[in-house]
């Protein structure tokens, strides 16, 4: 417990310092939202369009593919307010200053990895909760479906933390930190709807291979009970591998690395 108040105070102040950052271009902070809010209309508009010629998609209604968008939306958002230090860890690797972070007496993820939190995303964190709370009332299949949905988006976002690990880890093997991250990103992006609607081999590679279908859609389908036992242990077992798989690799990039004197 004590652990846990130390580190959490550490947190709070990396992101407090963080928003001092942030609140220095006001006028970068309007369009970075704008940005992300005509992106998400767009393809939400795109949806919509969809459907006005269709009643279903693969077997998918509106409102689960409704439910889905707004699941990648969350989780997306969630990780990058939490995670946006990652995106700057090259220049902390090149510039040496990684040195300094590992002297620090606190794991160095604490800095790496959660030192960043993006408020900006917490604008749009907020009406995606809402509204994904919003779908699940209105489709309500009963408190135990509407709790292992969360037990699984929580699931989700292990999984995604987990990607986030290894984008660092690589990336002191490589000092490439953009390339993948970017990559990830777009992967990530077939999520944004029900891997059901791409075609053999896709979706067993999206599903099997690299999870962003347990990701995404995993969450609904419990929600709905459309899914069986097997591939729900699949997806616990996903979350579980790439969690200690991705800190075991982290832990073995810091004894490759040598310092920036070296």
């Amino acid at each position: 417990m004590k652990n846990i108040k130390y580190n959490l105070k550490i947190f709070i102040s990396y992101s407090r310092l963080y928003l001092k950052i942030v609140f220095q271009s006001r006028l970068g902070i309007f369009l970075f939202t704008l940005g992300k809010i005509i992106r998400f209309l767009f393809f939400l508009g795109i949806i919509f369009i969809v459907f006005s010629k269709n009643n279903q998609i693969k077997g998918w209604s509106l409102n689960q593919v409704l439910l889905v968008y707004f699941v990648f939306n969350f989780l997306d958002t969630a990780t990058q307010m939490l995670f946006r230090e990652v995106y700057r860890f090259r220049s902390i690797l090149i510039s040496g200053n990684l040195d300094l972070i590992l002297t620090k007496p606190h794991h160095p993820l604490l800095k790496v990895l959660f030192g960043g939190v993006d408020f900006l995303d917490f604008i749009l964190l907020l009406p995606f909760f809402i509204i994904l709370n919003y779908l699940l009332f209105l489709n309500f299949q009963g408190i135990i479906n509407f709790l292992l949905f969360w037990v699984f988006v929580l699931n989700s976002f292990l999984i995604l933390a987990s990607f986030h690990i290894l984008v660092l880890s690589s990336a002191i093997f490589t000092t490439d930190v953009d390339h993948s991250i970017f990559i990830y990103r777009d992967i990530l992006r077939l999520g944004q709807f029900p891997i059901d609607i791409y075609k053999f081999p896709i979706n067993f590679v999206f599903t099997f291979i690299i999870p962003v279908g347990i990701i995404t859609f995993l969450p609904v389908k419990i929600f709905y009970f459309a899914t069986n036992l097997k591939i729900a242990f699949l997806g616990l077992f996903f979350s579980l591998f790439f969690i200690v798989f991705s800190l075991k690799l982290w832990n073995k990039a810091l004894a490759f690395y040598q310092s920036a004197s070296s």
